[in-house]
């Protein structure tokens, strides 16, 4: 009798910047399943804050992993935080983050933007402020509440809403495509 190999699965660190990105990980990782992707994705909610402390935590969280294996890290947050939180910009994120084996996902510009792009017809939108996006969201999805949860996320979204969104946005293509999806 031949033995079955079975093949290890890939796992992926996602830590975010709050709840609302554990939950876009969870649905994710959802469709990850469905599609039979090979894979296990972790995520870890970081408390928010500036760029340089969510990624201490990150690499903090990433240390206590190690013992594990090496897998890929990917930290998820907003791109409207501004320099005068803890005095980082997007880039100094970026460039302390890769030192550390760490890539970064920014939201643009923040998460609700993510979840205005992901309806219907909304995908090529660019809003320049939070406040818009906030307001926009609102008014074509009235339930919605922050943060959303997972389920709440699989109900309104299929994985094809974030594919459409990774065309024009590079950060959510790496995150897609690091995980195994065609984009």
């Amino acid at each position: 009798m031949k033995r079955r190999v079975i093949a290890e699965r890939k796992r992926i660190f996602c830590p975010g910047e709050g709840q609302g990105e554990q939950s876009f990980i969870k649905f994710i990782y959802h469709y990850a399943i469905q599609y039979g992707l090979n894979i296990h994705l972790e995520s870890a909610n970081l408390g928010g804050g500036g760029y340089s402390k969510m990624l201490k935590k990150a690499i903090s969280s990433l240390a206590i992993k190690e013992g594990r294996n090496s897998e890929p890290a990917i930290l998820l947050v907003d791109g409207d935080r501004t320099k005068h939180e803890d005095g980082w910009s997007q880039d100094d994120l970026r460039k302390n983050a890769n030192e550390n084996n760490i890539d970064v996902c920014f939201q643009h510009p923040k998460q609700e933007g993510l979840y205005l792009r992901m309806l219907p017809g909304n995908h090529g939108l660019q809003p320049a402020t939070a406040s818009i996006v906030r307001d926009r969201l609102k008014k074509q999805w009235p339930e919605y509440d922050k943060p959303a949860d997972a389920n709440t996320l699989i109900k309104k979204f299929t994985i094809e809403d974030v594919k459409r969104i990774a065309k024009l946005d590079s950060d959510i293509k790496f995150l897609l495509t690091t995980i195994g999806f065609k984009v």
